[in-house]
């Protein structure tokens, strides 16, 4: 008979005998069983029996004070019997307790500190019975009333910070959870937080901070941690704890002789304890080739979870069936493989059954571990690929697509809970192999069938610009959404708030002012959090928000949303291969690379040429451009060439290449930009976003220029940066908002950005490794840094969302370092990350008279409501046929480091009034919703939420 069954017969027979106890001992005050109820509740080696007797006091209590009207005691009583339920995992009932005490509160006490304690133990409940969503969602319901809890410290807030880090740890968000578990430190007492106060918990959150850190491959400092925790070993659970943790780092790090000493070493008091090294040991026999010992461990670790979860799913129990698959792939039994993975999926999620080897569960928020569910669903992708491969029937090669398709979905679903885009960004850097097989299992669909050419750009979509696009899109639905200004206001500050500390940090702080807004820091990043959770409160918000999750542009979305001059080229970079797809009007076709070394070779060859300019020495780039051009275009100039305008979307290496000074024969010269109007953007969702607002009321058309470095004084020369005395020429003729010199100053940029139509910055910047070298320099007025530079940070938090373009005639303004899916982490990405329609920038440093002529130019045709990326074709077409400018200024490494990246002028009016109504039809249909639930709220329900 199972566990639970004998428990509930205990129960049962407990009951009567608690009966007879209480009889005997004449328990006739609700008081007195109140305070028996509470000795046995707080005993320190409480048994079935005692725990039995306390539940039936609390319950007996409970119905006794409330009709006494004592309900600040009827409360207490249905949360403690909720906790006894939970103790022994009768989740439904200890749930039923605590709504009990909720409703009874509400009704009449309205006490804020015992609603914390029902919402922090509802979300226990939940979290342990693997409800994940619902368990987020009660603890951070906890988590807002302790942020504004003005009296006495409320109970067990170290334990619901932890908590939380433990739902954001399951999530994926490994630097949130990160930020959580130190923040439950924080909140320890004194008394507890030493080294005899609360040492078990201390060593367990201290762990889970380092486990985050290995996730995040920062293994060298989650090891110390480890080390560090080798003196709480008074007690054998906590040393064993720290084994047992200290043997998956050496796991994660491929140690596997120090893992396996480890893990013989413990005894394994805890089930799931040792069903987590089970599946460690199992994976290192089969990294080992040890089939038949893998097999053994994996199928104990399957075994031994079932003895302990019954009926409830576990993420444990999946990953032993997750590891089998593996093993089995890697034995080449396919077949079986698959089966493994399908009971895998099963069993992380609540309500899937698999029936065929292709089945895939509907929805990807109804599981115990979104995690998990990713891993194993990209797994059974790439079986399926195999499987593929391996016997050429193109059902396989479908079911593959679709179950990569389910994958990304879910991976969307995963970032959409993350509320910081450094979190967004490390995921898709982390699982980049997945885009990697997903787009070639896309490509070779595709070229099977062109209707799977929309499964290959949705792909595309939901890996490249993905964290600009959502936060551009957040925006907008916060600007409509029904939130308080107060809220907006407060995240604006909060916002930069965390701009500043974290340019003072990255700014030669003093070790212990670093640790001090190290601290502030993450005060600001879960204040910021919690915050933003408000929105979700919102229905207009919180559905636009679930929408936008997929980005689900198809050709035909984005063929009606161009002119027949405009054409497409978007590429993805993998490890072996480049692949595009090329989209005019009526056409689109898809295209593989092989980047092989004379590929690289000519790549490398043609930056050592483009990105310097040396005084005498004679530019030799065009072998190499030539190279380029029949590798990257000439595959797809059936659909280009047709067309004057071709918009880029890069990838990887790419993001480094100018493609206007490409030239389709090294004996002619002529460059692409003679005869094209090239421009870039970072994904086709953001480039029909931009196009969307062409029609939107912007700032009134004024300029705003600035030019510190026109002069050479005193304070220019403590920069030690070079004056830039054409910078003036660049700026004087662009009207009355033009501020050089000690008018140029980071005050003045920061109160005048938001009110004009066009920014020109014509001075210094930096683009480095890290926040403190990526910089715009403004005039020195002080000596601090802080207040003379513009830091990334920084330009994140300005609101330009009005503003139609930035031009940023400074140094190396495009370059940046290159990050999974979202383009180079540039100056440039900032400002359009911040809502500038586009920006005019550049890759490489400029030379100061090539600088000023080009961006005169440019202004020139500007005024002439000439559209920007036209406008700089024409500025650098002048720059090649003007006979008074020296021939050693015409080759591409003087001009072709900008570049411009935004909305396009595609004449395409039609679809952006569709586009219009659309969504005019759609906001009717949810202000309808709206209303009509809003009509229904206000009738009594007679239920509880």
């Amino acid at each position: 008979m199972k566990k639970r069954s004998w428990l509930s017969i205990i129960f049962i027979l407990c009951g009567f005998v608690i009966c007879i106890y209480a009889q005997k001992n004449g328990k006739n005050s609700y008081k007195e069983k109140y305070n028996e109820a509470l000795r046995l509740y707080k005993l320190e080696e409480p048994t079935v029996f005692t725990d039995s007797l306390a539940l039936a006091y609390f319950t007996s209590v409970a119905e006794s004070s409330t009709k006494n009207n004592d309900y600040q005691t009827a409360v207490d009583c249905f949360i403690k019997a909720g906790n006894i339920h939970q103790g022994y995992q009768r989740f439904a009932l200890s749930n039923k307790f605590y709504h009990k005490s909720l409703s009874l509160n509400t009704a009449t006490l309205k006490n804020t500190q015992l609603t914390y304690e029902a919402y922090l133990y509802l979300g226990s409940s939940y979290y342990f019975n693997n409800i994940i969503d619902s368990a987020q969602y009660y603890f951070e319901a906890a988590s807002s009333i302790e942020l504004t809890y003005k009296a006495t410290v409320l109970p067990e807030v170290d334990r619901l910070y932890n908590s939380l880090g433990a739902i954001y740890f399951e999530s994926a968000n490994y630097m949130q959870a990160k930020n959580y578990f130190e923040k439950s430190l924080l909140t320890l007492q004194p008394a507890t937080n030493t080294d005899n106060g609360n040492e078990e918990f201390i060593v367990s959150v201290k762990s889970n901070i380092a486990n985050c850190l290995m996730r995040l491959n920062e293994y060298d400092s989650a090891l110390k941690i480890y080390k560090s925790l080798q003196k709480y070993d008074s007690q054998k659970d906590v040393a064993d704890v720290i084994k047992q943790n200290t043997a998956h780092a050496f796991y994660e790090l491929g140690n596997y002789d120090s893992a396996l000493m480890l893990y013989k070493q413990l005894a394994f008091g805890i089930p799931i304890n040792r069903i987590k090294a089970l599946n460690d040991i199992g994976r290192i026999y089969m990294n080992r080739k040890l089939w038949q010992q893998a097999e053994v461990v994996f199928d104990s670790a399957i075994a031994i979870n079932k003895q302990i979860s019954v009926t409830i799913k576990n993420k444990d129990e999946a990953l032993a069936y997750l590891y089998r698959s593996q093993l089995a792939v890697r034995q080449g039994l396919t077949d079986e493989a698959l089966t493994w993975c399908n009971e895998a999926l099963q069993e992380v999620h609540l309500n899937f059954k698999w029936k065929k080897v292709a089945d895939l569960p509907d929805s990807v928020s109804q599981t115990v571990s979104t995690i998990v569910l990713f891993e194993i669903l990209q797994t059974k992708a790439t079986i399926l690929y195999k499987k593929y491969k391996i016997s050429d029937r193109e059902p396989f090669l479908i079911a593959a697509l679709y179950t990569y398709r389910k994958a990304i979905q879910t991976a969307n679903f995963i970032k959409l809970n993350f509320d910081n885009d450094e979190a967004k960004l490390f995921f898709n850097r982390n699982y980049q192999s997945i885009y990697n097989g997903a787009i070639a299992v896309a490509y070779e669909a595709a070229l099977l069938n062109k209707e799977h050419l929309d499964t290959y750009i949705y792909i595309l979509e939901n890996y490249k610009g993905n964290v600009i696009h959502q936060n551009l899109q957040s925006v907008e639905l916060k600007s409509a959404a029904n939130i308080p200004d107060s809220i907006l206001k407060k995240e604006k500050e909060l916002k930069q708030l965390m701009a500043f500390y974290t340019s003072r940090i990255n700014n030669n702080a003093t070790e212990k002012d670093a640790g001090l807004l190290q601290k502030r820091l993450l005060e600001l990043q879960i204040e910021l959090s919690r915050l933003q959770k408000q929105y979700d409160t919102d229905e207009v918000y919180n559905f636009y928000k679930y929408q936008s999750l997929q980005i689900n542009n198809s050709l035909s979305t984005i063929q009606s949303a161009i002119d027949a001059e405009t054409a497409l080229i978007n590429y993805y970079v993998s490890d072996s291969a480049i692949y595009l797809i090329a989209i005019n009007k009526n056409k689109a076709v898809v295209q593989k690379i092989i980047t092989d070394s004379l590929f690289y070779q000519n790549i490398n060859s043609f930056f050592l040429e483009i990105y310097k300019h040396t005084e005498g020495k004679r530019y030799e780039g065009y072998n190499s451009a030539a190279f380029l051009y029949r590798q990257l275009l000439e595959p797809v100039s059936k659909v280009i060439s047709p067309c004057s305008k071709w918009v880029i979307v890069p990838d990887g290496i790419l993001y480094y290449l100018p493609m206007e000074a490409l030239v389709e024969d090294e004996n002619i010269k002529e460059y692409i930009v003679q005869s094209k109007v090239i421009s870039y953007h970072y994904s086709f969702a953001l480039l029909l976003q931009n196009n969307f607002h062409n029609n939107q009321q912007k700032n009134s058309g004024e300029t705003i220029a600035i030019a510190p470095f026109t002069t050479y004084d005193s304070n220019i020369i403590k920069t030690k940066l070079p004056n830039l005395p054409y910078s003036n020429e660049e700026v004087q003729s662009l009207g009355k908002n033009v501020f050089t010199a000690r008018q140029a100053t980071k005050e003045r940029f920061i109160q005048q950005a938001q009110k004009n139509s066009i920014i020109h910055l014509a001075t210094h910047a930096s683009m480095g490794s890290g926040n403190s070298a990526n910089w715009i320099q403004f005039y020195p007025s002080d000596t601090s840094d802080i207040n003379n530079k513009l830091f990334v940070p920084e330009i994140y938090n300005l609101d330009l969302h009005q503003t139609e373009l930035i031009i940023l005639s400074a140094c190396e303004t495009a370059a940046g370092t290159a990050t999974s899916g979202d383009g180079l982490l540039s100056l440039s990405r900032a400002f359009i990350y911040a809502g500038s329609d586009g920006i005019v920038s550049t890759l490489w440093k400029t030379e100061d008279k090539v600088t000023a002529y080009l961006m005169q130019q440019l202004h020139s045709y500007l005024k002439k409501n000439i559209p920007v990326e036209k406008a700089l074709q024409q500025a650098k077409i002048d720059l090649l046929n003007n006979k008074e400018i020296g021939s050693q200024y015409k080759t591409p490494n003087y001009w072709g480091n900008f570049i411009y990246v935004g909305k396009i002028e595609t004449g395409s009016k039609k679809s952006n009034n569709y586009i219009w109504l659309l969504l005019g039809i759609v906001v009717a249909t949810f202000m309808f919703i709206y209303i009509f639930k809003k009509i229904r709220r206000e009738k009594p329900s007679g239920r509880f939420f």
